[in-house]
């Protein structure tokens, strides 16, 4: 069976693309075709970051955005906007051997940066890559411990994976994947650790023109397969969402995210060119690392649970533009149609602001109250430290309330606010208390819940997850899942999902705090084409995994 793109539709997860937290992208731009152009460059307000380091080695957790936002393409692009899996590098697929080969056909004008062709090969020495190093992080980490056996290029524009097993849900980690060239990066010989300072890529803008600890600016890719009509991007730093609110209400920005309370501060400044769209695609999470006590006890859990006032939540850090999380754990703008009801209905007793029955969860779990603090069976009181990147205003807003509800019953829960490089380093290493966390988008509920629950997605402490920071599994969850991936069936796949989101709620392997919006905001004084409200041809969340793609070939520079 072969798939066109250009005529077929998929179901999709939800209405937009998924987003951290810190503000999207924004700018100042031009116009012309690949390799040319002219105009200013667009500012982008898109890096959560005081200053810059030079690393553009897209399988770093610390890289640059622009490097799987603007350099390295994947092969396929899900757009939770539309519904739809986009082509990329790649223009078909064909599933064959009963559903355990997948080929993926090739686009045969695309070229690297350095005027070279992209080919079969290039695919496959990724790949190959990633399974020779295990610790480089991308769309398609763990495909060959989960189910991938060999990959090869058939001829230059046909690659073939073959799995070792039926594995459904193998298709989006494989065409989400970006591709590194065979030619730049064979003698790279620690990729872990490269830095990657002038890419050699395929995506639209790879020439780094300038770069400094508080800017950089990427011109047009000489070589670039679409036409594209701006110039280039220019990047500075920003500490945080304030001083991007700021720049964004004072127009200096053409595409954002966050904006204070935006019906208020940022919209009526200009209605004619100011806007925002943000769907709630995600749901954010109280994480508890549970390789520590007493977060290891599923009693404890949902104790805390039931002290979070996430109204008060929604209220101070989102607006009120947002709603509560439910025990199902999936956020219903992306899976409403996987939802059960029933799972959502009886979770409610452990997804509630209830803080009488907090405690009389802590008490049965032998965490008793002495002199107004929770006491452990060890005799030492509890006290823990939730941490959020400096500068994400909106979950530190969260955080404050976190540490107010446990502070109430009698947990003292101070709050940190280190740089994100810091962040990112403790919590994919497991050197944290509490932090939040919201889930990446996928086609179906199958990667929220192994990123949740699964061996898979299980590491030990040291060792990176930057999926299942809460450091859970459960032996059951792989049963199930196993058994989703082994059919492509949606009725099935629904039925399995029903009892993933019952074992969701009784494991409580992460707290449900809200949906999380998918931040995006316009400026259309100065360019033209990025997705609206009206016109939803893309998320306008330029955080989302490849989606940004489909977005720089229809901005034009107007002023």
């Amino acid at each position: 069976m072969t798939i066109d793109f250009s005529r077929r539709t998929f179901l999709a997860a939800g209405a937009a693309a998924a987003g951290i937290v810190l503000a999207g992208c924004s700018g100042t731009s031009g116009a012309g075709k690949a390799g040319a152009g002219k105009g200013a460059l667009m500012t982008l307000a898109c890096e959560n970051s005081r200053t810059f380091t030079r690393n553009f080695n897209p399988f770093s957790p610390t890289s640059r955005w622009a490097s799987t936002k603007a350099m390295y393409e994947p092969l396929m692009i899900q757009n939770f906007a539309t519904g739809k899996l986009e082509p990329s590098l790649a223009t078909a697929y064909t599933w064959s051997n009963g559903g355990r080969r997948l080929e993926l056909k090739l686009r045969s004008d695309v070229k690297w940066s350095d005027g070279k062709p992209f080919t079969a090969d290039d695919v496959v020495f990724t790949f190959e890559l990633m399974k020779a190093n295990p610790g480089l992080i991308g769309p398609a980490s763990g495909v060959w411990q989960d189910f991938l056996g060999s990959v090869s290029a058939a001829d230059p524009g046909t690659v073939r994976f073959d799995f070792r097993k039926v594995y459904s849900p193998g298709l989006y980690l494989l065409v989400g994947q970006f591709v590194v060239g065979k030619d730049a990066w064979s003698a790279v010989t620690d990729p872990v650790k490269y830095t990657n300072e002038n890419p050699v890529a395929t995506g639209p803008f790879t020439t780094v023109s300038v770069f400094g600890a508080q800017q950089y600016q990427l011109t047009q890719n000489p070589h670039y397969w679409q036409p594209l009509n701006i110039r280039g991007l220019n990047v500075p730093a920003y500490s945080g969402n304030d001083q991007i609110a700021a720049a964004l209400v004072s127009g200096q920005l053409d595409w954002g995210g966050t904006a204070v309370d935006p019906d208020k501060t940022f919209v009526p400044k200009d209605p004619k060119h100011f806007g925002y769209w943000w769907p709630l695609t995600s749901t954010v999470f109280l994480a508890m690392n549970t390789t520590k006590k007493p977060f290891d006890d599923v009693r404890v859990r949902k104790a805390i649970s039931l002290a979070l006032d996430r109204q008060r939540m929604i209220q101070v850090a989102l607006w009120g533009k947002s709603e509560p999380g439910n025990a199902s754990g999936l956020a219903e703008g992306a899976f409403k149609a996987w939802i059960d009801p029933g799972v959502v209905t009886s979770g409610k007793s452990w997804v509630n602001h209830d803080p009488a029955a907090a405690a009389a969860q802590l008490d049965a779990a032998g965490i008793k109250l002495v002199n107004g603090k929770r006491v452990g069976p060890d005799g030492k009181p509890l006290q823990f430290t939730i941490e959020v990147p400096t500068g994400w205003t909106d979950w530190i807003a969260s955080s404050q309330v976190v540490s107010q509800s446990l502070n109430a019953i009698g947990i003292t829960v101070d709050l940190r606010t280190p740089a994100v490089e810091t962040w990112t380093d403790n919590t994919q290493n497991g050197r944290f208390d509490l932090t939040l966390t919201n889930n990446d988008l996928s086609a179906t509920p199958f990667e929220f819940f192994r990123a949740m629950m699964s061996s898979q997605t299980y590491a030990p402490v040291g060792t990176p997850s930057a999926q299942n920071l809460q450091r859970f599994k459960d032996p059951r969850a792989d049963a199930l899942l196993e058994k989703f991936a082994a059919t492509s069936d949606q009725q099935v796949q629904k039925g399995f999902a029903r009892q993933l989101q019952a074992l969701f709620s009784e494991d409580a392997p992460a707290v449900p705090l809200y949906g999380q919006p998918s931040w995006g905001t316009y400026n259309t004084k100065r360019f033209s084409g990025l997705p609206s409200s009206k016109d939803q041809y893309a998320p306008l969340n330029n955080q989302g995994a490849g989606t940004t793609y489909l977005i720089w070939p229809k901005l034009t520079y107007t002023a």
